[in-house]
């Protein structure tokens, strides 16, 4: 489901009469005072769509969904409702969407937006509820839901959340011998790091449909995740024997690279070279070979090249930026950077493109270039919000970048990008009861959400002595993400505190399996001082040190080492 929706004819009109009145150059007027004209649906509307064009978004939506309550009309229920979710307004969606669904039982956009608020929101009892009838009364038959919703879900919710609703839309609803309910599982378990889960539903899925390609090639992704790189090997083989697919090669070779069998892989990717179904992607997977091995000049090739012949393009600009960067060319790194104004890397190449105005223009020049990215592009807008509060945070100036997640919380209240972002402002500030605080108001209001649980178990066991409460809010964050580099540090560092120090070392050697991270390689190195392995330790930190040579603490950890 596409977040930004289409203003439906009624809006147009008004917003085309709004255009009109307003003279050219002048700034639109401003936004009338909707509490005031509570009882008029009609004088709501309008102050909502004056709010939109001063980007008063969460006024925008308040006002739209207070007139879609005042009113029956079923087409301004609809408009409330997708004003509300392209601003990520979540309460304020769940609100128009119930009162649409009060309008019309049957509607399904209606579930959609209901069902995608509530598990941002995460409400899980609630989205499971959405998600089953629009499974039972969507789609032609639930097969085809499932199918249907996965990609959406995977772009839009929050993956615990999905995997969370999934597993109870199956044990619930009796999809338990669906072959589609099970790989829809396994996909999202894969997402919210749960290996474990996802190889059971893997298993089932490809029991049940046996000669499905895509459950066998999802079997095979999930044995090689859980390093089991022989029987992944083996099973996708087996895919490619009854369905030989270029496509499905392709995935063999790639897995043949992650299992180490170089030689072996680039001979596949060398066989589909000139095919036309995926003959750009195996140059795009040659482009990241070159990129991670530091073949610069191989890399720049074959990513410019992708670039000319207009495939993953934007893609392709984001790594020739960081090559140039990593090259200390910086103005050509910021040039590429800035070009990268769509896709999934646009956030992360403006952010860095921030950055390097930031070290050689200014500050200043750093946050205006993160506003006028916006300008046009509100689905980033949180996200710059939040680099704006790092980059002040990072140039000393911490309490401005709390004054503007504060600013921003009051429009956008339901974000938990934004609460967490100041929860990491507030830990840097040392304020720690603030910080804490803050965690478990966000655990009260998001109960069982493992992102929330592990932040506030670490914070308690790192800054306080209430490492039981730590240590259990830890645990069950693990058991739904059992497989989170974040949170398996997390629980190292929490069985260290409280001197169970073997085995927090197999929590952190495996944390630094899944993620590269300072903070895991300093843990790391504390357990195996604790454990009078001190060589050991000092190979860790000096490693760390070579990939982070800005890290203050490690060296700091070094030297007292030494």
């Amino acid at each position: 489901m596409n977040p930004v929706y289409p203003k439906s004819a009624g809006a147009l009109i008004l917003a085309s009469l709004l255009a009109a009145c307003a003279a050219p150059g002048q700034r639109p007027a401003q936004a009338p005072d909707t509490s005031q004209m509570s009882s008029d649906p009609s004088a709501l509307v309008l102050g909502a769509e004056v709010a939109l064009q001063r980007n008063e978004f969460l006024e925008a939506s308040r006002a739209y969904v207070r007139a879609a309550l005042l009113s029956a009309d079923e087409s301004l229920a609809e408009q409330a409702a997708r004003v509300a979710y392209e601003h990520r307004q979540w309460t304020l969606v769940q609100q128009a969407a119930d009162h649409w669904l009060t309008l019309n039982q049957t509607n399904e956009e209606a579930r959609r937006f209901a069902a995608f608020a509530a598990m941002h929101l995460y409400r899980i009892d609630t989205a499971t509820e959405h998600l089953a009838v629009l499974l039972e009364r969507a789609f032609i038959n639930p097969q085809a839901g499932f199918l249907a919703l996965l990609p959406q879900l995977a772009d839009e919710a929050p993956p615990a959340a999905v995997t969370a609703v999934l597993q109870r839309v199956i044990d619930e609803d009796g999809y338990a011998r669906m072959t589609e309910a099970h790989y829809a599982l396994s996909q999202a378990a894969v997402q919210s790091d749960n290996y474990a889960l996802a190889l059971e539903h893997a298993l089932k899925a490809r029991e049940l449909g046996p000669y499905w390609s895509p459950a066998g090639l999802l079997l095979a992704r999930v044995q090689m995740l859980r390093g089991e790189a022989d029987t992944a090997l083996a099973t996708a083989r087996s895919v490619i024997e009854q369905d030989d697919q270029d496509s499905y090669r392709l995935e063999y070779a790639l897995m043949l690279l992650q299992a180490g069998q170089e030689q072996e892989g680039r001979k596949e990717l060398a066989m589909l070279a000139d095919s036309e179904t995926v003959g750009s992607m195996v140059e795009r997977t040659l482009a990241d070979i070159d990129f991670q091995m530091g073949n610069g000049d191989a890399a720049t090739k074959r990513f410019t090249n992708l670039v000319s012949s207009g495939r993953f393009v934007y893609e392709s600009l984001f790594y020739l930026g960081a090559i140039a960067e990593s090259g200390e060319d910086w103005q050509d790194a910021l040039q590429l950077y800035e070009r990268v104004t769509s896709g999934e890397l646009a956030m992360a190449a403006q952010m860095r493109a921030a950055r390097l105005k930031a070290q050689h223009q200014g500050l200043d020049a750093a946050v205006s270039h993160l506003e006028e990215f916006v300008t046009t592009r509100p689905q980033y807008r949180i996200d710059a919000i939040a680099a704006q509060a790092t980059l002040r945070a990072n140039n000393g100036d911490v309490a401005g970048g709390l004054a503007i997640l504060d600013s921003a919380l009051q429009e956008y209240p339901d974000s938990i990008e934004l609460r967490f972002a100041q929860v990491f402002q507030l830990e840097e500030a040392g304020k720690v009861n603030d910080t804490i605080a803050l965690l478990r108001r966000i655990v009260a209001d998001r109960p069982g959400d493992p992102t929330a649980q592990n932040a506030l178990g670490y914070t308690l066991v790192d800054r306080t002595r209430q490492h039981k409460e730590g240590l259990a809010l830890i645990e069950s964050a693990l058991a739904q993400t059992p497989d989170n580099g974040a949170v398996l540090d997390s629980m190292g560092w929490a069985l260290y505190r409280v001197g169970r120090h073997r085995e927090a070392l197999d929590y952190l050697e495996h944390a630094s399996q899944r993620i590269s991270d300072p903070e895991v390689d300093l843990h790391l190195g504390e357990v195996l001082l604790a454990l009078d392995r001190k060589q050991e330790a000092r190979e860790v930190w000096l490693k760390a040190s070579e990939r982070y040579p800005d890290n203050a603490e490690l060296k700091q950890r070094l030297q007292k080492l030494d």
